[in-house]
């Protein structure tokens, strides 16, 4: 395990390496080639392919062949590894205790359900009132329109959606307005690896951290799931319409 650790130390070290793995992670459902990236970064392509082979060699990246691009030998591509890989100095077993503490929940049953929703609620109340407070902290002569004030509705919605986008603990990479309410996209579930285990409890924590967001950044709302990386989908979109999201409450994709 240590010497893991020293690998993906290493690799982390070339701050080029860093960023090239930044800008996969923030598209996650395409691949890249070797000469995408060396264009993106201004750099040789056998450096970039150093840099790709690197990051897949400590588990990062999975790589394959693109049949499909151009005539002739096929292309290597790369794309961001769904498993995930944790550092801690000294080790710690956070996802075991979030495992038992989800199986711990399921056991009470609706209860447990009940107790996700207020938790996740409030902790996404908590994000949004931290934003708005830095956003006020950095400029005091914000106006009440600004997403810096914004409460059920009051406020921009486009300043407000960028807002969102910033709480990097909510990996959203788009919030789009539609017809009946608005789409909320993410890059990259952040809670991917508890999802794929228990996404009957996972995913409705998710979704009443973002209605906690959204109803201190505009209005109550319902929240229901669109797609889930977690059950194999491309990308993560949530559907926002007005309402009570008690209404919402333990409900699955497809359901």
């Amino acid at each position: 395990m240590f010497e893991d650790a020293q690998k993906v130390s290493s690799v982390f070290a070339d701050r080029t390496r860093f960023s090239i793995y930044q800008y996969i992670v923030n598209h996650p459902n395409a691949t890249c080639t070797v000469k995408e990236i060396a264009q993106e970064f201004s750099i040789h392509p056998n450096v970039a392919r150093l840099h790709l082979s690197k990051l897949e060699e400590i588990g990062l990246l999975e790589s394959g062949w693109d049949h499909q691009s151009m005539p002739g030998r096929p292309g290597r591509v790369y794309s961001l590894r769904k498993k995930a890989i944790t550092l801690h100095f000294p080790p710690r077993e956070y996802q075991l205790l979030c495992d038992l503490t989800l199986d711990a929940l399921d056991e009470v049953g609706a209860a447990g359900m009940a107790a996700l929703n207020k938790v996740g609620r409030a902790h996404g109340v908590r994000l949004a009132q931290g934003l708005q407070s830095n956003s006020s902290a950095g400029s005091s002569s914000a106006s009440t329109g600004n997403a810096a004030g914004a409460t059920h509705g009051n406020a921009s919605p486009e300043g407000a959606f960028d807002a969102m986008l910033t709480i990097e603990s909510l990996a959203i990479s788009a919030v789009t307005r539609n017809e009946t309410g608005a789409i909320i996209r993410l890059r990259n579930c952040p809670f991917r690896e508890s999802a794929e285990r228990r996404h009957h409890l996972t995913c409705p924590l998710h979704r009443a951290i973002l209605s906690g967001v959204w109803e201190t950044l505009f209005e109550p709302a319902v929240l229901a799931s669109l797609s889930c990386q977690a059950l194999g989908d491309a990308c993560c979109e949530i559907g926002v319409h007005p309402g009570s999201q008690s209404e919402a409450v333990g409900e699955e994709v497809g359901a």
